[in-house]
């Protein structure tokens, strides 16, 4: 499979990959799924699980739309690993492989969401996630990939050669 997209788990770096490589794209889904007409964007991560918002109705078809035109433009995009977006990945037959940290990763991933400013209950759906997620490809219809506890997506992407340092 000539990899193009990638669901990774929260806080192993899309949004920093994503801004230091060109040919690399973070889409992220919130913009799509949620109507955040009047909303300032200064501190994205703030804005997770921030009170009640209401769902966009071009939802999931704009996100769709937007991970095709993506795959056109990039090497490589990124996706976050909620379960309906692999969903729709599989739906609209768009191969991808998924990336999750160890189990032994929980701590580190634990104060990566609270140096970025994550609220308490997106951190505490994020790790129920994490806790009961199988790390097992027997579990799974797509490649997945298992990170190095202290390891980032950007070490994995070097490894395999998907993104040269500039």
């Amino acid at each position: 499979m000539k990899v193009k997209v990638i669901s990774v788990f929260a806080g192993l770096g899309k949004t920093y990959v994503g801004k230091k490589y060109k040919n690399v794209c973070d889409l992220q889904s919130s913009p799509y799924r949620y109507d955040y007409r009047g909303v300032n964007f200064n501190d994205y991560e703030k804005l997770k699980y921030a009170g009640e918002k209401n769902v966009n109705p071009e939802w999931p078809n704009n996100y769709v739309a937007a991970l095709k035109s993506a795959m056109e433009n990039y090497d490589i995009v990124l996706v976050p690993s909620n379960e309906d977006i692999r969903a729709l990945l599989l739906s609209n037959k768009i191969p991808f492989m998924f990336v999750l940290p160890t189990l032994d990763s929980r701590e580190v991933l634990l104060e990566r969401y609270k140096k970025r400013n994550n609220n308490e209950k997106l951190i505490g759906e994020v790790l129920n996630y994490f806790d009961n997620w199988s790390r097992e490809q027997k579990d799974y219809p797509y490649p997945i990939y298992v990170l190095e506890k202290n390891k980032y997506l950007e070490n994995f992407l070097l490894d395999l050669e998907l993104v040269k340092e500039e």
